[in-house]
């Protein structure tokens, strides 16, 4: 993959001990700034500049933003010290570039647990927890089937659940990927099921609304055990999610719960595990079925819409923080420049 950038000219080795100071946060780096401080990785990729000679192209982030970063010298050896996730030490220097900010790593080291706060680098929902989960108990409550409205609420009120799901992302790192991300990703898909289907409804197309959203709440509610939040170690996967996925431990939520539930029709049960087994839409996107009813295709396209969505509009709003360029970077993710300005 071509860049267009040079390196810069004598950049210090990397050394070990980089000791930094009080953290210094991503919205107050400023140009030709030296720093000191810790990052969490967000993005991390080995590419090849147009003089053939290879780099590591990384995202320094944390809770007030992310910068793009270049490490020129020591890429092997670097390379090697810390992956996507990790919390590093950094000591380098702001440029502009292109008219946004780019750092330049000099040193680098892996950090200790004990020498920076997770809370520095973790980013929340712009609602309380809390307030999200409230209005989404009502649209718990809205669910006409018994069966599924007492399936739901059964859940909401699960001791195991509830604090998970308050803090629960929705992603590690492409989507909704921060403390309350996964409440808001279900809301939003909340809200557009319930304008879909009356506008649906209007013309004539028979979709069942309960359907829908149970889709919305639970397509990702197995998220809250394939992934950890917690404060000392960021965004993780746990040795659960990664051996058994968020689909199968949705799957078996489901099975417990209905179990529980006398009278609970088996036909039912099928349908929302199937929502589930499919909301990913496409068997190369990890699905284990493809959509084969109306509702479930139509829970895989809004949440792959809402995800898209939150994705572009994150990266669109740290594009538009740089020095007033007209066109974003090139997204990698969605192998295009995005206008800024419309």
């Amino acid at each position: 993959m071509q860049e267009t950038e040079a390196p810069p000219e004598n950049n210090p080795e990397n050394k070990p001990e980089i000791k930094p100071a009080a953290k210094i946060f991503v919205r107050d780096l400023q140009d030709k700034q030296t720093f000191n401080s810790h990052f969490l990785v967000r993005d991390k990729a080995v590419l090849t500049g147009k003089n053939g000679k290879t780099y590591i192209s990384v995202t320094l982030a944390d809770a007030s933003g992310a910068v793009d970063a270049r490490i020129w010298d020591n890429v092997e050896s670097l390379g090697e010290l810390f992956q996507s996730g990790d919390v590093i030490r950094v000591k380098g220097q702001i440029q502009l570039f292109q008219n946004r900010r780019q750092a330049i790593v000099h040193r680098l080291e892996k950090a200790v647990s004990g020498e920076y706060e997770m809370k520095d680098f973790l980013s929340t929902a712009t609602r309380a927890p809390e307030d999200m989960m409230a209005e989404l108990t009502q649209v718990a409550e809205s669910i006409e089937d018994r069966s599924i409205r007492q399936l739901v609420l059964d859940v909401f009120t699960d001791p195991e659940v509830r604090p998970r799901l308050l803090r629960a992302p929705a992603a590690k790192t492409i989507h909704h990927a921060y403390v309350g991300g996964l409440l808001e990703h279900v809301l939003s898909i909340c809200g557009i099921m319930k304008s879909l289907h009356a506008h649906y409804r209007a013309q004539g197309v028979e979709m069942k609304l309960d359907l829908l959203l149970f889709g919305a709440i639970f397509h990702d509610i197995g998220k809250i055990w394939e992934l950890d939040a917690s404060e000392g170690v960021g965004i993780t996967y746990t040795d659960k999610g990664r051996l058994l996925g968020h689909m199968i431990l949705a799957v078996e939520l489901v099975e417990k719960k209905a179990s529980r539930i006398l009278g609970f029709p088996e036909e039912t049960k099928d349908l929302l595990k199937h929502i589930i087994l499919a909301h990913h839409g496409r068997l190369e996107y990890g699905s284990p079925k493809v959509p084969m009813f109306l509702e479930a295709f139509v829970v895989a396209a809004i949440d792959d819409l809402d995800s898209k969505i939150n994705t572009i509009a994150t990266f669109l709003k740290s594009e538009r923080d740089s020095q007033g360029e007209k066109w974003s970077r090139f997204n990698q993710l969605f192998e295009r420049h995005f206008l800024l300005k419309v």
